[in-house]
């Protein structure tokens, strides 16, 4: 199943690059509903990086554990404003993220989550959960955005 929540958001794709390039957002943006901790070490890289491995812990609501969670990034294209990562853990087997972004006026993207999902029986529920999820996660990007945190 594809889970797509898209939004506009104040920024240009100069400054969104800038944020999304950095774990911490990650960190920032999905908490409190998740909660991701490194497994190979202490902390996450400054920045994400092409092709790169990264295993993690998952809990939701920051302390009930989800199992583990792998990203690899398979494309950070800035001339399509594209990112893409292959994702998956204990609970979905499949995780592919795609985030696109445009501009949409001065000083404002529209940008999209897309997610695909496979998880077997658990995939309706999932997909479910992702849909609130990254909704959750674009109000806290906006928060970001608005305040210049990271």
């Amino acid at each position: 199943m594809i889970a797509r929540i898209t939004t506009t958001m104040k920024t240009t794709p100069e400054t969104m690059w800038e944020k999304i390039s950095q774990p911490a957002t990650l960190i920032y943006v999905s908490s409190p509903v998740l909660r991701f901790v490194p497994i190979d070490g202490p902390k996450l890289d400054t920045h994400w990086h092409l092709d790169g491995i990264y295993r993690l812990k998952l809990y939701f609501l920051h302390f009930i554990p989800m199992g583990n969670h792998t990203i690899r990034f398979a494309k950070f294209d800035q001339a399509t404003n594209t990112i893409i990562s292959h994702e998956s853990g204990t609970l979905a087997k499949v995780w592919h993220h795609k985030i696109t972004f445009k501009t949409s006026g001065e000083n404002r993207i529209d940008y999209c989550d897309e997610v695909e999902i496979k998880a077997g029986l658990l995939t309706p529920f999932i997909w479910g959960f992702a849909q609130l999820f990254y909704r959750h996660r674009q109000k806290r990007w906006a928060g970001v955005l608005e305040r210049n945190l990271f």
